[in-house]
């Protein structure tokens, strides 16, 4: 029984990685931003389209959204 429950929590760990990868994607572009001295506009848009990605892949993933 230990083993499935160690199963379970890996593979609720890499399904959380997964649904925050877009979001991630989009803070290492804010800082990607930053750092080369661009528009701050710039980053907060990549951030915004990580969180609405992130957003995406979970309503996939439950199956909630308009053509659904």
């Amino acid at each position: 029984m230990p083993e499935d429950n160690n199963t379970s929590e890996r593979e609720w760990v890499r399904r959380i990685l997964i649904w925050t990868l877009p979001l991630d994607l989009g803070l290492l572009g804010l800082v990607a931003v930053i750092l080369m001295g661009w528009e701050l506009w710039t980053g907060i848009g990549l951030l915004i389209a990580g969180a609405l990605g992130t957003l995406m892949v979970i309503g996939q993933h439950y199956r909630i959204g308009p053509d659904r």
